[in-house]
């Protein structure tokens, strides 16, 4: 089994900024975040996604706890999306695709900054052969893992939006 180098930096709450950028270089959407990262025994990783835009519309997105493979590669499997993740030197790289959009795919790179606390992020949108624009983020650690709270994981059906129309997917 390969050994995880970069994944276990990740786990913790991260809080940072999302800037939708179109093809054409035009700023499309912004919105807040709060990620919930946890590795959890057994090889297995769980992230939670909180988004806040500024007219109050919120969601929250539960990618599910979802297995390391043999290789180190993240396995993403749920009623949203498909992909996978994996270490590649000092990035972690995503590719992605919504089954509700056939041939929307998304890939993304994650670089951790300074003393691992910041980190900086972006999502390239394709569309098949349609390069739709890019996803920005960037990002600051506020607690590693030991220092979420239980309750967040005790009330996060609650507070769940997977299944409606989700306004960070467009």
């Amino acid at each position: 089994m390969k050994e995880l180098k970069l994944f276990p930096k990740h786990a913790g709450v991260w809080e940072g900024t999302y800037r939708r950028i179109g093809a054409d270089g035009k700023l499309i959407d912004q919105w807040k975040s709060r990620l919930t990262c946890a590795m959890l025994p057994g090889r297995k990783y769980h992230q939670v996604n909180e988004y806040m835009w500024d007219d109050g519309f919120k969601e929250c997105l539960d990618f599910g706890v979802c297995p390391f493979d043999d290789d180190g590669n993240l396995i993403f499997e749920n009623p949203r999306l498909s992909g996978k993740a994996w270490e590649t030197g000092n990035s972690v790289v995503l590719i992605w695709e919504y089954k509700h959009r056939p041939g929307m795919k998304l890939f993304e790179q994650i670089d951790l900054i300074g003393n691992d606390d910041h980190r900086i992020r972006v999502w390239k949108w394709s569309d098949g052969d349609v390069f739709n624009g890019v996803t920005m983020i960037e990002e600051r650690k506020v607690c590693g893992q030991d220092g979420i709270d239980p309750k967040f994981w005790e009330e996060l059906p609650q507070k769940r939006t997977n299944g409606q129309e989700s306004r960070s997917d467009n």
